[in-house]
């Protein structure tokens, strides 16, 4: 086994707002911003706690108090001195986490230093996640965890989040949603080929791309690696399409965009392939993009470069605090689409003009009615078929579909910017990456970013990225201004 797998870290533990918490470790002084960088990080290391308490085995030997100590001066300004000692406490109890473990201790000792800790630990996270404005059902699941109400090995399984395929769909082709089954912490380690829970490890960075196998199985746990980066082809196409995709994302983001990382947060890009037997799957969950390999008879494997990229985009941070329902997911989903078609005309060379601006064209099995699963030129012409239905997508705000299945029409209303996309691709001509794609990451890393987006508000943030990079009533300007006005969608004015 590779060394540099031994250190291989993927992703932070999940919680909303934790999963992401590394990528916003910046020197704000926003309240808000602070207690979202304490928030992250105090879950994010309490999950060696939790972790501990379930299994009795500590995996983290050092604990981070990046964020407290660049942030913690910004709530003891701004709140009241209970707010900031709860905190203190909660980082405090972390600190003694370490010697809980210790194998000296009796089971019984342990327990109790345990009790007593996590119940100092628990308060700040519900103290600290109050003032970020977390959820309070989110803090609630996370606490319950600490509070020993949860297993992490015995919680019923949750269901699949909505990937690339819409729930609806899934739905209709499995007669129900298929589980998805998590055990242990998001965040693993390879060791031996395979994949350990761990909190984090010195030198991350040497694997960039790593592939899981889960064999058929709906389980992601101690999974084996099936390739790595800097490993030769397997022979699986899976694999090894996978593989290929993640390589290609991570080339565009830092050939075309010039970011390092394709995860600020620094952990490699990850896929988990044969999830499930026949499964038609393909999304992000938490720290890896989950692809099944379809039934044959309506979708093949969900390994397609396009697919794995638009999957993949999922995770990129900036778009971690979007609530997955209504026009901000459909914007959301839109945006991932976007960037996996970019990559793929990235990868393949080809114009505006030459690519055909579907996604998807190659998980359709053979006898299904359809050019693809979504299409940016056309949307609503994708697909025809008895076992699919009719695409539903429209293509103007005109058609706006107003629904609560699809969580909110996520699958559905996205054709309308992801139709804009490609109208502001074929104005400028040319490699779509070069102008277009670039206004769109602009739009996407720029201070504007928050939650709740709607279409009107990244229509602005679009059209100022325009002006910034190009100038005012530039010939990229004038092109985004006319893409939005052709889908109905007003470029809304700032705050």
């Amino acid at each position: 086994m590779d060394s540099a797998l031994l250190a291989a870290v993927i992703g932070s533990v999940g919680g909303g707002l934790a999963t992401g918490g590394a990528a916003w470790l910046r020197t704000r002084t926003h309240l808000r911003t602070a207690a979202r960088l304490i928030y992250a990080e105090l879950t994010r290391d309490s999950a060696a706690v939790a972790y501990f308490r379930q299994t009795g085995h500590w995996v983290a030997p050092t604990l981070s108090r990046r964020a407290w100590d660049s942030q913690g001066v910004v709530l003891a300004r701004q709140r009241r001195g209970d707010t900031f000692e709860k905190v203190h406490r909660g980082y405090e109890a972390l600190e003694v986490a370490p010697f809980i473990a210790d194998e000296t201790l009796s089971s019984g000792e342990r327990e109790e230093w345990l009790r007593q800790e996590m119940a100092r630990l628990v308060d700040a996270i519900e103290e600290i996640g109050a003032v970020a404005q977390v959820p309070q059902t989110q803090v609630q699941e996370w606490t319950a965890r600490l509070n020993g109400t949860v297993s992490l090995r015995r919680t019923p399984p949750p269901r699949l989040g909505s990937g690339v395929v819409s729930l609806p769909l899934l739905e209709r082709l499995s007669g129900g949603m298929v589980p998805l089954r998590i055990y242990g912490g998001p965040g693993v380690v390879l060791r031996d080929g395979q994949v350990e829970w761990v909190s984090e490890q010195e030198n991350a960075g040497l694997v960039r791309h790593v592939v899981f196998d889960a064999r058929g199985e709906q389980v992601l746990h101690a999974l084996p690696v099936a390739r790595w980066t800097g490993q030769p082809p397997t022979g699986d196409p899976a694999v090894d399409e996978a593989y290929d995709g993640l390589v290609a994302i991570d080339r565009m983001v830092r050939e075309v965009f010039g970011r390092t990382r394709v995860l600020a947060g620094g952990g490699p890009l990850a896929a988990v392939v044969h999830y499930g037997r026949t499964s038609s799957y393909g999304g992000w969950h938490d720290c890896v993009a989950v692809l099944g390999d379809g039934n044959g008879k309506v979708f093949t494997r969900f390994t397609a470069l396009d697919v794995v990229a638009s999957v993949t985009w999922h995770g990129i941070d900036e778009l971690r605090f979007f609530e997955f329902q209504g026009e901000t997911g459909a914007l959301a989903n839109a945006v991932c689409d976007g960037f996996g078609l970019l990559v793929k005309q990235y990868v393949l060379g080809q114009t505006a003009e030459e690519a055909d601006w579907v996604l998807g064209k190659e998980l359709l099995a053979p006898d299904i009615d359809g050019v693809g699963l979504r299409s940016f030129k056309e949307p609503g012409s994708a697909y025809d078929d008895e076992t699919l239905g009719r695409d539903p997508q429209p293509g103007h705000m005109d058609d706006y579909v107003h629904t609560e299945v699809d969580q909110g029409g996520v699958h559905i209303n996205n054709g309308i910017p992801s139709h804009a996309l490609y109208l502001l691709a074929i104005s400028l001509g040319g490699h779509a990456w070069e102008r277009a794609g670039q206004i769109w990451w602009d739009a996407l890393t720029g201070e504007g970013m928050r939650e709740g987006l709607l279409f009107a508000d990244w229509a602005r943030l679009t059209a100022d990225a325009a002006v910034t990079r190009y100038g005012d009533d530039s010939e990229e300007h004038r092109a985004v201004l006319a893409a939005w006005e052709a889908v109905g969608v007003p470029v809304g004015s700032g705050d």
